[in-house]
């Protein structure tokens, strides 16, 4: 349900959540690369708050993302 060390959630429709890893969706898939390496959530981020960018022209799939920062367990 809320794994410890899962850096990426996948929201679902339907509110389903798929906790993964970044490090190995990068290495799997170069889409993900792409994703990853983007523009980082900006500076002014706080927790709490959310920076969203729009991904819908990227294709079926993809619709947003979002930057939050959370508590380290």
């Amino acid at each position: 349900q809320a794994p410890l060390c899962a850096d990426v959630v996948f929201q679902l429709q339907g509110g389903h959540r798929v906790f993964a890893h970044r490090v190995y969706l990068a290495t799997a898939c170069s889409r993900f690369y792409d994703l990853f390496t983007l523009e980082g959530p900006p500076e002014s981020l706080s927790e709490g708050d959310a920076g969203t960018r729009d991904l819908s022209s990227w294709g079926r799939g993809f619709l947003s993302l979002r930057w939050e920062l959370v508590a380290d367990p």
